[in-house]
């Protein structure tokens, strides 16, 4: 073992190369850094800080060699105290997500009056699953009644969707897209669907671009890269939250009078996924952690038609090709036909199934292809989407010459944070709306409802939490509060680490949910899933390393990541039947006498408590 003094300077001399790193980052040059005094840079530090939560080194407060009495490092608490380097942030309401329903609900709290901040992990409408969506809306319209819309809406959800929030939905949909349409929206109708396709693969930029251009437009703040880790609570009501800017490595705490989290789901856990990056399901943890109920988390959509060829990322493929061609195994074999699977469109009505028939096929050693080879361009199906990949799959990929290696990405949650048509969840102060709202889809989405969703309910849910804003008091004096909150995040998430960096523990975490958590489960998988989640909780997170401002991104993350696994596979342990996009093995049929309900979940004290609770029968509105 070194002597003390050699390990001092070490990491004296480890501290100054990353700070060094960071502030060049920041646009300070090195020639500015020695003028005015690394260290005196240093103690401003908000990273800095985070990265020494014990402030009894001796070493620290030596003089730097050379100096001119600035000193190399001030103790960190003490600099802390006199400068405070956290940014904190006043609004009436904080709206948590940059994407479609973030934006929707913010523009629709602007509309009263108040003001608005938007904090999100991207730029706003970028790297987002709107910006990444089809840009197609189910709703009804020509042709398409309100009443087949909810019928297939309840079948598609396999009957445990909210009636409630379905028949909202149906209801306001069309006239949520012709104002759209009224703001510049360009588009094309068809039979129960609009359609506003950009160019591949960021197909729902003409959506977001049109959303961002109104938020700005409306003067709504906007903090771009900033990961929250905490709501902030003052007698049980949210009044704010905690994040952690990771491009310069600032905290931040913004206090509101009323919150709202639209920040999209999670499938980006899993390691074949057709989401940003970034979507992790952030979301479902922050409102577990404040007392919220989540409903329907065993409920994970995978999309079957994605491409798996050798090097080529998972990327979506057009649903009418699924029709248009021929779905084989290896041996040639016609899977929809082998697995009974006939409704059309095929890729779009039977999600759940068609990916199961896949990933049977794998299990048993085969690959399962989509074959183009009769089709020809004179025959490719008249679809902007299939159009829009007509030359890529041609070009790059030679669909024509030989067949295409499909397999499931995980594309959607299903379920997500309890709440009322409004976006009212169970906490005082706290809303929310699109992906990280559950009961719309029951188990399983219908196609084009995910974006008539964020319309709807970011609409509903930021009107609705302005109307909050405007009766409530504002926060009391939170200051001991952010302090105690992010002193608990520095010596735990926060913390510096020296084993393995997050980004490997979030890839060691998606295996195991792809493994045990996907498309196919049984109970003997998901108990030793349980296990070995309860395991990293308790020893590899606390010891993740986090050095830089990346890695404290990426285990804040990974935190949300192992308590949304844990949602995910308590739930469907608990529902002992296969229902919509949740296939057990072990139980492979349906029961509605046993089954026809929802999973509910909360936090009661410390750990996580499910109940199931028995649907009545449901009617469709009048």
């Amino acid at each position: 073992m070194r002597p003390d003094g050699e390990r001092v300077r070490l990491l004296r001399r480890r501290v100054l190369r990353d700070a060094g790193i960071l502030l060049q980052s920041r646009g300070i040059s090195r020639a500015v850094q020695r003028g005015f005094g690394l260290a005196a840079l240093l103690s401003c530090s908000p990273f800095f800080q985070a990265s020494f939560p014990d402030s009894r080194t001796a070493g620290r407060r030596k003089a730097a060699r050379g100096g001119t009495g600035s000193g190399l490092v001030r103790n960190p608490r003490t600099a802390a105290a006199r400068m405070n380097p956290m940014e904190i942030l006043k609004t009436d309401v904080l709206v948590i997500g940059g994407g479609g329903a973030g934006m929707r609900a913010a523009l629709a709290a602007r509309e009263k009056g108040l003001d608005v901040l938007i904090v999100s992990k991207t730029p706003l409408g970028k790297s987002t699953c709107t910006y990444l969506s089809a840009g197609a809306f189910a709703l009804a319209m020509e042709g398409f009644s309100k009443e087949t819309h909810f019928r297939l809406t309840m079948e598609d959800g396999k009957g445990i969707n909210s009636p409630e929030l379905v028949k909202a939905l149906v209801e306001e949909a069309p006239a949520r897209v012709r104002e759209l349409e009224s703001w510049g929206l360009r588009g094309e109708w068809r039979r129960g669907l609009f359609s506003c396709l950009g160019k591949a693969p960021s197909w729902g930029a003409p959506l977001t671009e049109l959303l961002s251009h109104a938020v700005r437009e409306r003067k709504i703040a906007e903090r771009p890269w900033v990961a929250v880790f905490d709501l902030l609570q003052e007698e049980g009501r949210v009044i704010g939250a905690l994040g952690f800017e990771f491009r310069q490595g600032v905290p931040v705490a913004v206090l509101s009078r009323a919150t709202l989290l639209a920040n999209g789901g999670g499938a980006a856990l899993y390691p074949r996924n057709d989401n940003p990056v970034r979507a992790t399901g952030d979301g479902y943890s922050l409102a577990f952690r404040a007392g919220c109920r989540l409903r329907d988390m065993e409920f994970i959509q995978f999309i079957p038609l994605t491409l798996a060829e050798p090097g080529s990322p998972a990327f979506l493929l057009a649903p009418p090709l699924a029709d248009a061609g021929k779905v084989v195994n290896s041996a040639g074999e016609d899977i929809l036909a082998k697995y009974g699977i006939v409704e059309k469109p095929v890729a779009a009505r039977c999600r759940d199934s068609f990916s199961q028939a896949i990933l049977k096929e794998e299990e048993r050693g085969e690959k399962v292809f989509l074959d183009l080879r009769s089709l020809g361009e004179k025959n490719w199906p008249a679809n902007n989407m299939a159009l829009s990949q007509l030359a890529m799959l041609r070009d790059r990929f030679s669909c024509f010459q030989r067949p295409l290696r499909i397999s499931p990405s995980a594309h959607f949650f299903s379920g997500g944070i309890s709440a009322d048509p409004d976006g009212r969840t169970d906490v005082p102060g706290l809303y929310a709306a699109g992906e990280v709202m559950g009961g719309v889809h029951g188990a399983n989405r219908m196609g084009g409802n995910a974006l008539s969703e964020i319309l709807v309910f970011g609409y509903r849910a930021g009107g609705s939490c302005a109307e909050w804003a405007l009766a409530a008091s504002g926060p009391g004096e939170p200051e001991a509060l952010i302090r105690s909150r992010w002193e608990a995040f520095r010596r735990g998430r926060g913390s510096h680490g020296k084993g393995d960096p997050p980004g490997l523990l979030r890839r060691r975490l998606g295996e195991i949910l792809w493994k045990h958590a996907g498309v196919l489960r049984e109970e003997k998988g998901m108990q030793g899933a349980m296990e070995e989640i309860a395991r990293m909780k308790s020893e590899d997170l606390p010891r993740a390393a986090a050095q830089n401002p990346k890695e404290v991104l990426e285990k804040i993350e990974a935190d949300h990541a192992l308590c949304v696994a844990e949602m995910i596979l308590r739930s469907a342990l608990l529902r002992r039947e296969s229902r919509g996009c949740h296939f057990r093995k072990d139980d492979p049929f349906t029961d509605d006498r046993k089954w026809k309900g929802n999973v509910f979940l909360e936090k009661k004290g410390e750990g996580m408590f499910l109940s199931f609770a028995p649907l009545p029968a449901q009617e469709p509105p009048g």
